[in-house]
């Protein structure tokens, strides 16, 4: 009860408002939210940007893991952007709605390539999800196991704190420095095909070095699925 007041009581303060039309009462209005469809992105290698294909290109496959990338939306959205910002770094739950009902809808041309995958994810370090209270990428598994009718496994663990990526600049990042930051979990069965999950996908360098490790334990193919990619370069 004390919580339920609490939060009526910020609510109050702070009052929402629909990132959309404006609307007060709503991070996103029912209204909004029911006619949310964003242009699908192109396809394009997810490192360099070369058109054509989701797949990770010929020339970046030679030092990269990942083999290629699905996502809902470019994060140079202004409405993903705002909504990235409520959920991560403010800890509005209300958001995840606008999410899973606008996957939902894109479920189709968001199919993975194969089928036969099992869901993982990138995960948040402990100490980072003790401060957040939620792994947004496991939620992102979690919704896109149940859009796909695919099983989801929990298959790493984060063993370094780092900083996070978003607030670093492409020049910042080098691919390969977040190969040692990642385990294999004990006693688990690694599947052939994985399906690994993020919020969003910028740089690219952590998705591929869970990829790196997938691979190193026997994965063959690791697919990318985010809800977001930044820019390629």
């Amino acid at each position: 009860m004390e919580s339920r007041f609490g939060q009526l009581a910020i609510e109050a303060l702070f009052p929402r408002f629909c990132v959309a039309c404006k609307r007060e009462g709503f991070l996103m209005c029912r209204t909004c939210l029911d006619q949310w469809t964003p242009v699908p992105p192109q396809v394009s290698c997810p490192f360099c940007g070369r058109l054509g294909s989701p797949r990770t290109c010929a020339q970046c496959r030679e030092d990269r893991y990942l083999d290629g990338l699905t996502y809902f939306v470019p994060y140079g959205n202004a409405l993903m952007r705002e909504l990235m910002d409520h959920w991560k770094f403010h800890g509005d739950r209300s958001v995840e709605e606008v999410f899973v009902k606008s996957l939902r809808r894109a479920g189709a041309r968001m199919q993975p390539p194969l089928a036969a995958y099992w869901v993982t994810w990138v995960p948040l370090h402990t100490s980072r999800l003790r401060a957040r209270g939620f792994d947004q990428a496991r939620l992102v598994a979690d919704w896109a196991s149940e859009i796909f009718g695919l099983s989801v496994e929990r298959f790493v663990c984060r063993k370094e704190k780092t900083a996070p990526q978003s607030r670093r600049s492409h020049q910042d990042r080098r691919v390969g420095e977040m190969d040692n930051v990642f385990a294999i979990l004990q006693n688990v069965d690694i599947p052939d095909s994985i399906l690994l999950c993020d919020d969003v996908f910028t740089s690219g360098t952590t998705m591929d070095a869970v990829a790196r490790l997938l691979k190193e334990h026997g994965v063959k193919t690791v697919w990318g699925f985010t809800l977001a990619k930044g820019r390629s370069a």
